[in-house]
């Protein structure tokens, strides 16, 4: 083994020229800083975010994601293509170290031999990992030039780099071989240098000393090519991505940052600018890979929105790459109004998304900046403004009707500070003022009382949390809304909160803690779960109707609760039926993100696009988790004339 080492550096030392190589190095090196330091100068510039609270939890996010690569291989062949490069890659680090080590100092093989016993097991995986890349980049080239599925954005940038990588593994296997070959006497190997020995000594043993050389200067050269196309180029992912995973939101919820609107140097409101986004927001645009995840599972971009969470993107990668000078605007120009309106802030970009780049953050930003800045959004904003200041509603029914829907016949208390009950159920402004809404409100008090739960409500002191004015960009609106609603929690002493409303769960559980309302906030499907599992709730007889699942956006991708509401309804269903799209592969009902306010001109609505996803298990029922999701399906199942097939229902109706 020492013989192998040391003959394999004698005879490739007189070969190679240390200067050359050094030469060669310090000429990548110095492109690649050329190209990625004005990308870490904006980064270091940009407006600043805490992303290092939780390491441990960060460590570990890092080792299921960017290692693991836990999203890609969801998907069974393009998914393992590229989780097998990476992993290839990151074994084939050690050897790339070897070939610039040889090169760099020759007489460096005295102190190896004690490392010999390790050259054969070294070897075996080696090749391993050379065989399993080579096999993922064919497939990769095969995939791109001759499947070409249509969410893939084929490039001569992604086909030069598979090409380069294919050099790199045929070059470190030709290498090994044609040493073999040269050196007769060494029987150590891998199984590729040794597959390849046959074949490689029929050249002579001078064009194997040729091949030898060759094989070397291709493999080191194509590792330095490499290194200066990834800060010019989308490859620049292979730097960003597992600081951007580990640097990801750990939270749920949108991860919003409050406006401090009483800081006088502030100018703008929102994003008008490509600098104004954070260095997180930035560092997520060199990260994505154009892979087309996010496409693939957007609500909008299915049903005929100009809404392409990619091409947003890298429309904003390629802006922020540009020239600074440019006269072109980022909203109305780079960025068009109807691409940001069309988003319903589901999230299922955010979910498919590999190296976890957030989208919902930068659409809201930009909404703000043409909200509180540029004064321009859609006419249909214009009355639910008014009205959330005015009546805290988004349709302007008076607010001092706000707690009409609680009948006497209902007997529901209302709050008494000196006299509080557990919980506090807050019906939201759908349940409050929507006629279908109030039918849900009337079903979950029901339940409630008969689980002999102490509830009671604010009445017409509860205001709109803000959901809607912060989605659709009018932070200065939610912040008045969210500082009004936290200082009635204080005042009440509310402490224990229940809501039928994802919507309101969200902003109550993850954007109230910043106004200073610290609440325990639970889905009345998380409390009914736990009735229920008590014996306090009783459900009769199950039920043998064919029931289908819809997950709500908001409480599954943003809060992750998918499980409490398939356990409240198998107490009373016998057998739940769920679609593809469901969890966190869900398709939004088209009410997020403030949608449920605006018309859908173009394309198809969504909700009739997820009303068909749904009946292909063809249901009696749709179980419903949101008074939203209740709203827009029930008006695609009138639309499609369906009402005598299907119904659908909250949860809390359905007990």
């Amino acid at each position: 083994m020492d013989q192998y080492i040391n003959r394999a550096f004698e005879w490739v030392a007189p070969d190679l020229q240390p200067w050359v190589l050094v030469f060669l190095i310090l000429s990548a090196l110095t492109a690649f800083i050329l190209s990625a330091w004005p990308k870490l100068n904006l980064l270091l510039k940009a407006e600043k975010e805490n992303r290092i609270d939780q390491p441990i939890k960060r460590i570990f996010t890092t080792l299921s994601i960017a290692f693991a690569q836990k999203r890609l291989i969801q998907e069974p062949k393009s998914g393992w293509m590229h989780a097998l490069i990476f992993w290839g890659f990151l074994i084939l680090l050690i050897r790339a170290g070897e070939f610039f080590i040889v090169g760099l100092f020759p007489q460096i093989d005295s102190h190896l031999s004690g490392t010999a016993p390790l050259i054969l097991p070294y070897l075996w995986v080696k090749d391993g990992a050379v065989f399993m890349v080579t096999l993922a980049v064919l497939y990769a080239l095969y995939r791109r030039l001759v499947i070409k599925p249509d969410h893939l954005t084929l490039s001569v940038e992604g086909l030069v780099i598979l090409c380069l990588i294919l050099i790199i593994m045929v070059s470190d296997v030709l290498f090994d071989s044609a040493f073999l070959v040269l050196h007769p006497d060494i029987e150590v190997s891998g199984p590729l240098a040794a597959l390849f020995v046959p074949l490689v000594s029929l050249l002579g043993k001078e064009l194997t000393g040729h091949l030898h050389s060759l094989s070397y200067w291709a493999h080191v050269s194509a590792i330095l090519f490499f290194i200066t196309l990834l800060p010019r180029s989308k490859h620049f992912h292979i730097l960003t991505s597992i600081p951007n995973v580990f640097f990801s939101k750990l939270d749920p919820g949108n991860d919003l940052r409050r406006i401090d609107f009483e800081d006088d140097e502030n100018e703008t409101f929102g994003v008008t600018e490509i600098e104004s986004f954070t260095w997180k927001q930035l560092l997520d645009l060199h990260t994505c890979t154009q892979c087309g995840r996010c496409d693939q599972v957007c609500p909008a971009l299915a049903t005929g929105k100009p809404l392409s969470p990619q091409q947003l993107t890298v429309d904003l990668r390629d802006h922020l790459n540009g020239p600074h000078d440019s006269n072109i605007p980022l909203l109305g120009g780079v960025i068009q109004d109807e691409t940001l309106w069309a988003c319903t802030t589901c999230g299922a970009c955010e979910s498919a998304c590999p190296v976890m780049i957030e989208y919902v953050d930068k659409v809201i930003d930009l909404r703000r900046g043409l909200v509180m800045t540029e004064n321009r959004y859609p006419k249909e904003f214009e009355s639910a403004f008014k009205s959330l200041e005015t009546q805290s509603n988004p349709w302007g029914f008076p607010k001092h009707t706000r707690s009409d829907w609680a009948a006497k016949e209902l007997d529901v208390p209302i709050w008494d500070k000196s006299n509080p009950t557990e919980y506090l159920y807050f019906v939201g402004c759908n349940g409050s003022f929507d006629t279908r809404g109030k039918q849900i409100s009337a079903a979950v008090v029901k339940a409630l009382k008969q689980a002999g739960v102490s509830f009671s409500i604010l009445g017409n002191d509860e205001g709109c949390t803000g959901d809607p004015a912060r989605r659709a960009g009018n932070e200065y609106l939610f912040d008045m809304l969210a500082s009004k609603n936290a200082k009635t929690f204080q005042q009440k002493g509310v402490q224990k909160v229940i809501t039928h409303c994802p919507h309101c769960l969200n902003s109550l559980k993850n954007e109230y803690p910043e106004f200073g309302a610290h609440l325990e906030v639970i889905h009345h499907s998380e409390l009914l779960e736990t009735l229920i599992a008590e014996g306090k709730l009783s459900v009769g007889e199950k039920t043998g109707d064919n029931v289908v699942v819809h997950d709500s956006c908001y409480l599954g991708r943003h809060n992750g609760i998918y499980d409490a509401p398939r356990n409240v309804l198998s107490a009373g269903v016998e057998k739940i039926h769920e679609v593809e799209q469901s969890r966190e592969k869900g398709t939004c009902c088209g009410a997020g993100g403030a949608r449920f306010l605006l018309e859908e001109n173009t394309g198809t609505r969504m909700s009739h696009h997820r009303l068909d996803e749904l009946m292909v298990t063809n249901p009696d029922t749709i179980a419903v988790s949101c008074p939203y999701c209740v709203l827009m399906l029930e008006d695609a199942v009138k639309a499609k004339g369906l009402q005598d097939k299907v119904q659908v229902k909250d949860i809390g109706e359905m007990i």
